[in-house]
């Protein structure tokens, strides 16, 4: 409230308008900087109250500005599509026939693509029988990543269902990935539900390798250097943008298709 009341005072003796503009904000702080000061010492909490406040609607706007860029982008991109190899092996939600198809590489240690797995799942539900998402991999944050990514590709060998809860499950416990390894692999596949002596087994074979370097080489041809990297309909997207910007997109496609 002193604050207020000395910039009230301040913009009265100067003889300014009631809604002063910012060049004369700027001319009487110059003028008198020993306002400033003494607003600072009136009321400090309230002052960086103040200064927080206009710092976070900053930052929103410069958010929004930017999803709003990025918004034009993807939809630009999408009139000369990337072609991204979608083999019959992969584990998939949605349909074939969705109009929809998002393609997402992740690592599993990545915190940004637990995140997009949580995203995913909302969409996945929001939009039921309109989208398509396929799980890929780019594995380059840990050993592990790579071992989680060939349990996972070893798991869709024998039930795709079943892969994709492992992908969930896994994400869903970051923590115990990071701190207890291949032993929390082995189990999540039995609590999954697939078979362990042929997961163990395919885990090693050619086919799981291949699956994994195609990912890998694919994510560089798209220039995804890091995770998580999607294409939506061919037009890529680079990071975990928050699902209000999946959804524009997707309204879009659904809009104009």
């Amino acid at each position: 409230m002193k604050l207020r009341i000395i910039l009230i005072t301040v913009l009265a003796v100067a003889g300014l308008a009631c809604s002063p503009t910012a060049s004369q904000l700027k001319k009487v702080m110059q003028e008198n900087p020993d306002v400033l000061h003494a607003a600072i010492e009136a009321d400090p909490k309230g002052f960086f109250d103040v200064v927080q406040k206009v710092q976070s609607k900053a930052r929103e706007q410069s958010m929004a500005d930017q999803m709003n860029s990025e918004l034009k982008r993807v939809i630009e991109e999408m009139k000369e599509p990337k072609q991204a190899v979608i083999e019959p092996s992969r584990a998939v939600l949605g349909p074939s026939s969705a109009p929809i198809t998002i393609v997402e590489w992740a690592d599993y240690n990545c915190g940004h693509c637990s995140t997009a797995a949580e995203t995913m799942t909302k969409i996945a539900k929001e939009y039921q029988g309109k989208v398509r998402i396929v799980f890929k991999h780019l594995p380059i944050l840990a050993k592990e990543s790579r071992t989680a990514a060939e349990y996972m590709e070893a798991i869709a060998l024998q039930d795709k269902e079943k892969a994709i809860k492992f992908h969930k499950e896994v994400f869903a416990n970051q923590s115990r990935l990071r701190q207890e390894g291949e032993a929390f692999l082995k189990k999540t596949v039995q609590s999954v539900g697939a078979e362990m002596a042929r997961v163990s087994k395919d885990i090693k074979s050619d086919a799981v390798k291949k699956i994994i370097d195609s990912d890998v080489a694919e994510a560089q041809k798209f220039d995804f250097n890091g995770t998580p990297g999607f294409l939506v309909n061919g037009a890529a997207i680079y990071g975990a943008y928050p699902y209000d910007f999946f959804k524009k997109v997707i309204d879009h496609v659904l809009t104009n298709k």
